[in-house]
């Protein structure tokens, strides 16, 4: 890409990536309705696992029933806008709301409200946990839509379609993969700056020598789909290897897999 002229590219007003108004009214434009990239599955295998998250300052869960199936709730009980999930991940045979004593089957449903039968009109089924919308891609990967209508405004077609059906990712079989761990980075910045960084590699040169030592920088490219930018770059040694075989790709607003 070296001899390739480019035209001078426009930048955000700085007050984009500091004042609150724009951040929240990003949390209600965007993450609040669009498709949110969240885990893979295979980091919850069995009845009664679950994973909670925040994104843009909103709490929720992820667990699978017991007929295996994945769902996500806010993680808010329905009484007091408790908790019900305290732990970062676990298995849990029902959940149970600490304050109160609110109780939810896997499935969201509640299951008990102690004191609450003798509440004129009280109806248990019309008290289960805030479903999320759910989404299993073809590798695996759970996404979520926090749109609180019955069908989500923004379609996961729309913005990712065949996003997990690259041609490059049928190299990897994701029966070979195993869920190992997860950790997290605090930083002082917008989240913009972060997705910003990882969509250029202006940068790679310098602050990455170990991606200069494996990759030719030179060949460095991007294609845009919809929702999605896929990276490539060409081995700097055998294609077979490991380092040449590899597969990053962002995905709208705010994640990115790399498949390796």
């Amino acid at each position: 890409m070296a001899n390739v002229k480019t035209k001078p590219a426009g930048v955000l007003p700085a007050s984009w990536y500091s004042t609150r108004a724009i951040y929240e009214l990003e949390r209600r434009a965007i993450f609040a309705k669009h498709w949110l990239l969240i885990t893979h599955e295979l980091r919850l295998p069995a009845a009664g696992a679950y994973a909670k998250f925040t994104v843009a300052g909103y709490p929720f869960f992820i667990i699978r029933d017991k007929q295996g199936e994945l769902n996500a709730f806010l993680n808010v009980c329905r009484h007091r806008a408790f908790p019900v999930v305290l732990q970062d991940e676990g298995v849990a045979n029902i959940l149970a709301c600490k304050y109160h004593g609110w109780s939810y089957a896997l499935n969201g449903k509640l299951a008990k409200a102690p004191r609450f039968d003798a509440v004129d009109g009280f109806d248990k089924s019309d008290y289960g946990l805030f479903q999320i919308h759910l989404r299993v891609d073809q590798r695996g990967f759970i996404w979520v839509n926090l749109d609180a209508a019955p069908e989500p405004e923004v379609k996961w077609e729309e913005f990712f379609d065949s996003v997990d059906t690259q041609g490059r990712l049928q190299a990897f079989d994701m029966k070979n993969y195993r869920y190992d761990h997860s950790w997290d980075m605090d930083g002082e910045y917008n989240w913009k700056t972060l997705i910003d960084n990882y969509n250029e590699c202006y940068h790679c040169s310098v602050a990455h020598p170990g991606i200069a030592k494996v990759t030719n920088l030179e060949s460095y490219d991007v294609k845009t789909t919809n929702g999605f930018i896929e990276h490539y770059a060409e081995s700097k040694g055998d294609p077979a290897d490991a380092a040449g075989n590899v597969a990053p790709t962002f995905v709208f607003p705010n994640a990115s897999i790399t498949m390796t």
